[in-house]
């Protein structure tokens, strides 16, 4: 019966407070679509969906003070920035392997125009700073808090698990939902989250194992380490730091008879991420129980 009430808390807890910052967000999205005397219905659905990115992050503050937890649990450390170095730098070898993998099975193709035209440092600033603001972002959010959250009432093998399928799922959260602006009220934020939640049943299988398994990566780094939460962050920007490169340097090719080991979430993840990232989380659990047995500090 324990069990069973912990492994409720465990699943349920989160999905609650997701939607509670979702019914915050489009709740809020109203007045701000006024005030804004925007034209464009698409402006509520950015409000919407950023607006409750922000509700999410800014929410773990009293839900900590709530839980009594210590802000300590999040897993930040004064050695911040050296740990978002060395994961920064691990993610984007990991990534630029993937896809010089990729490129070598006709998965994906060099767009050589652009290797000789583009100009590098503008496109590696802006995909470097959209990185960090997103692994900042979302690994405060599911590694961080999540995992500092849950750990407690399920341990933390439960607590990688939950926040890596939380993690999977809304990446597949999103709307195209439109009306007229006539009739836009109260509600119409409410409608727009609703369907975006809707289109969770219509992620495709291989894109989502592909990042259920990013996120148990990223899960037992933040277990191994602690306190070492930029290390999660350095990782997810140099992921993206690669991706958003690689969208500019290289193209997808569907024909490719290896085409299958990509999803069509983002041509990226998918079966090979899966794989290698799977033997990647044996591999790290392996090598840390080898140092701490020996005593042998790193990182």
């Amino acid at each position: 019966m324990h069990f069973l009430k912990r492994t409720g808390k465990t699943l349920l807890g989160p999905l609650i407070y997701l939607f509670l910052t979702a019914s915050l967000a489009a709740l809020i999205a109203y007045p701000v679509f006024i005030f804004s005397h925007a034209d464009n219905i698409s402006f509520f659905r950015t409000v919407v969906s950023r607006g409750g990115q922000v509700v999410l992050l800014l929410g773990i503050f009293p839900l900590f003070r709530w839980l009594r937890l210590p802000f300590s649990t999040l897993g930040f450390s004064k050695d911040l920035a050296i740990h978002l170095v060395w994961g920064f730098i691990l993610g984007t070898l990991m990534l630029t392997a993937h896809v010089i993998g990729l490129v070598e099975l006709g998965v994906r193709g060099f767009i050589w125009t652009k290797l000789q035209t583009v100009d590098f440092i503008p496109l590696f600033i802006k995909s470097c700073i959209t990185g960090f603001s997103v692994g900042m972002l979302e690994e405060t959010i599911f590694r961080g808090a999540l995992i500092g959250a849950l750990n407690p009432i399920s341990g933390p093998f439960m607590a990688v698990m939950v926040s890596s399928l939380y993690y999977a799922s809304l990446h597949f959260i999103g709307t195209l939902w439109s009306t007229d602006l006539n009739l836009v009220g109260l509600d119409t934020g409410f409608r727009i989250a609703l369907d975006g939640f809707s289109h969770l049943i219509q992620a495709p299988p291989d894109a989502f194992i592909g990042l259920f398994v990013a996120g148990a990566f990223l899960g037992f780094i933040r277990y191994l380490f602690p306190q070492k939460l930029g290390i999660c962050i350095g990782v997810h920007a140099g992921w993206v730091f690669v991706i958003q490169t690689g969208n500019n340097l290289t193209y997808y090719i569907p024909e490719s008879k290896f085409s299958f080991l990509v999803g069509l979430h983002d041509t990226y993840v998918g079966v090979l991420s899966s794989v290698w990232l799977g033997f990647f989380i044996i591999g790290l659990i392996l090598i840390v129980r080898y140092f701490r047995k020996r005593s042998i500090l790193f990182l």
